[in-house]
């Protein structure tokens, strides 16, 4: 669960910094003749909402409602309680707190215009009770997907300034794990509580405890023993902003030797990126990445029929699968997205002391 309320950090993240992705946002909906967008968010979908307010809706659900000019207001689907601290915390206009959000999102689209055009975000994930509430109000609906995508790339310093710290907590985490370890539940334990030691404010641990029988990597429910070679795989958030680090560990006499070219090996694929024809030599990859709203979204992997090209200037997850003499290594960190032609690198090595 979620480490606490988490706060606004204006130290890390300066209103300044949220003005500019404003102002970016509506000269692109100037541009494109929209009057609101409108950004759905809940406990998976935090990440739009996160980006353009600065607040962490990390629980029930919300809709923040951008207009031409000024700051959002935010439709909260919470008691009134929490409004002020929610005022605390987000670059926000207004808050409107409702157990019927998708009626009062409809009410404040036609109070700020008439025959307003809305562009939803993510439209086809929103829940119905919210498009129709709109939908009642404006005289036209349209996707908003492309343009809120379109306005986040590339990473601002900001942003990008998260990600590394989220990297370093990922990497100090996984490094907190001991490759003689052979309790799965301690395994996690020792990770998870690294983590949070560090600020992450939640964190997902999953396991492939035994890669001689199995790849995949699952969040174990109680414990299970770790064979001869096992991966730990790390997700976790500081301050909205997701990453993930995938670390092969264990007991076996080749490992070092494995790790060793594996690290090259991905090194070299992550360079080429966003092209993936390197990546693809592997027994497996996935690309993930933040688009929009979801934070850890699918973007192009081996199992993906359909791909989609990290925007130069962003941060992705890049996970692979490398195979030696039918020896296993799981790897993966997350990775800046060259621009210019500059390579793609990751933000921290998926290195570890092997000794550990």
């Amino acid at each position: 669960m979620r480490r606490g309320l988490i706060s606004w950090s204006k130290a890390e993240l300066s209103e300044s910094v949220l003005d500019a992705r404003i102002a970016r946002a509506q000269a692109a909906m100037a541009q494109a003749g929209i009057d609101i967008l409108a950004i759905y968010t809940n406990p998976a979908r935090e990440s739009g909402v996160a980006w353009l307010a600065g607040f962490i809706p990390y629980w029930n659900q919300c809709v923040l409602l951008l207009p031409r000019a000024g700051r959002p207001v935010l439709v909260a689907g919470m008691t009134a309680r929490v409004r002020d601290w929610i005022m605390r915390n987000g670059h926000l206009a207004d808050v409107t707190n409702t157990t019927r959000i998708g009626a009062e999102t409809g009410r404040l689209v036609a109070q700020q215009k008439s025959g307003a055009t809305v562009a939803i975000a993510d439209i086809e994930s929103v829940p119905g009770s919210v498009v129709d509430g709109i939908r009642a109000n404006a005289a036209s609906v349209i996707d908003g997907s492309a343009l809120l995508e379109q306005v986040r790339a590339p990473s601002d310093p900001a942003e990008l300034a998260f990600a590394f710290k989220a990297a370093g907590i990922a990497h100090a985490a996984l490094a907190a794990a001991s490759g003689r370890e052979t309790d799965g539940a301690r395994l996690v334990g020792a990770i998870d509580g690294a983590a949070r030691r560090n600020g992450a404010e939640e964190v997902y641990v999953a396991l492939a405890t035994d890669l001689a029988a199995s790849r995949r990597l699952i969040r174990l429910e109680g414990t299970a023993a770790l064979g001869p070679r096992f991966a730990a795989r790390v997700s976790l958030a500081y301050k909205g902003t997701w990453v993930r680090m995938v670390r092969t560990l264990g007991r076996d006499a080749m490992l070092a030797d494995d790790l060793a070219s594996a690290t090259s090996q991905f090194a070299t694929g992550l360079a080429a990126l966003p092209q993936t024809d390197r990546l693809k030599r592997f027994a497996g990859f996935l690309i993930e990445g933040c688009r929009t709203t979801t934070p850890l979204e699918p973007l192009a992997g081996s199992m993906l029929a359909d791909a989609r090209t990290p925007a130069p200037g962003t941060v992705v997850t890049v996970q692979a699968t490398i195979e030696t003499d039918g020896r296993t290594i799981l790897i993966g960190a997350p990775v800046l997205i060259g621009r210019n032609g500059e390579a793609a690198s990751a933000l921290i090595a998926p290195q570890f002391d092997t000794a550990e």
